[in-house]
């Protein structure tokens, strides 16, 4: 009897599924897909290759290895105990302590088992990894509009001229503590200086990218981080 062939085991959805959830949780952080492997690498312990991470959130890969699954409860594991392994003054240790593990929804740390088990379709996505409805266009523009009146009241309150409001808000953005301020992109620091200059409201589109994965708006969290810090001075 010959054994089944591993592309008629699973779906092409399931693991296309399976490669949402880990590119969800590598862009909650700012990780790119050879991250897993620089962290494990530097500090010393096993990780997935960049080329297995990407085919996997690509679904390109029908039957990973068991010590892939493994490998992610391992990586899992580490970042719960905050057991990063790394020196004090390594560049990658605020993009490592950015990120958060993967849990069931009541809190509990996915294991290697739980990783597997999502990959066959026995576990459904983490809530945060699930399709979310796009805002709707009174939502942009509302949040544009909220975006404005806080970055005006913080350089008013701070004695600055909106030009050298935006240039400390934007040395903010490149310093603040990757573990407390989710970080923006340049393209997205671009649109929302054009924002907060009134030249540009939100689409829906670029306000759902902008949303964290707790359901946050990441430009009001960079705002409001900004205004509590001394740099919002003369």
């Amino acid at each position: 009897m010959t054994s089944p062939d591993p592309d008629s085991l699973l779906s092409q959805d399931t693991r296309e599924r399976f490669g949402k959830t880990i590119s969800a949780w590598i862009e909650r952080a700012g990780w790119g897909h050879d991250t897993p492997l620089r962290w494990g690498k530097a500090a010393g312990f096993s990780s997935l290759a960049d080329s297995t991470f990407n085919r996997l959130q690509r679904g390109k890969i029908a039957q990973p290895y068991p010590m892939t699954f493994l490998q992610f409860g391992l990586m899992n594991d580490r970042l719960a105990r905050k057991d990063y392994g790394l020196e004090p003054d390594d560049p990658l240790l605020p993009r490592v302590a950015r990120q958060r593990p993967i849990e069931h929804d009541d809190g509990r740390l996915w294991t290697a088992t739980d990783f597997f088990s999502h990959f066959i379709g026995e576990l459904e996505a983490p809530a945060w990894a699930r399709e979310q409805p796009l805002p709707s266009l009174e939502q942009a523009v509302a949040a544009s509009a909220e975006a404005v009146t806080l970055f005006k009241a913080a350089a008013e309150a701070a004695g600055l001229t909106l030009p050298q409001a935006w240039e400390s808000l934007a040395a903010v953005a490149a310093t603040a503590p990757a573990d407390v301020m989710p970080p923006l992109g340049t393209e997205e620091l671009d649109v929302l200086r054009m924002v907060l200059s009134g030249w540009h409201t939100w689409t829906p589109e670029q306000l759902g990218q902008l949303m964290d994965l707790d359901g946050g708006l990441r430009p009001l969290i960079l705002l409001r981080y900004w205004k509590d810090t001394k740099d919002v001075a003369h």
